[in-house]
């Protein structure tokens, strides 16, 4: 979805992680709506997860707004890499 919103719409980093939070905003909530029917969730850690996705979230937005694009492929340049060396057991 990244790539198709990067490369046909030429949309930048941004707006694309607007759009890709509100679809994944909208998928979330019936999941969640059968996780809680169904008893499999353990409230206490996922409201510390809730709290801490959202903090951070909002964090990240700020600094993506203010700064831009550029500094969106540098994290995800680095996220990738440190996800890279862990999947090959470097460290």
């Amino acid at each position: 979805m990244i790539g198709a919103l990067s490369h046909i719409m030429k949309m930048d980093l941004v707006r694309i992680n607007m759009h890709k939070a509100s679809v994944f905003f909208i998928y979330t909530i019936p999941a969640l709506m059968v996780f809680a029917w169904t008893h499999n969730i353990d409230w206490k850690y996922g409201i510390a997860l809730a709290v801490g996705n959202a903090a951070g979230g909002w964090w990240s937005a700020k600094i993506a707004v203010r700064k831009g694009e550029r500094i969106i492929r540098v994290v995800l340049a680095v996220a990738m890499l440190i996800m890279a060396v862990k999947l090959l057991n470097s460290f």
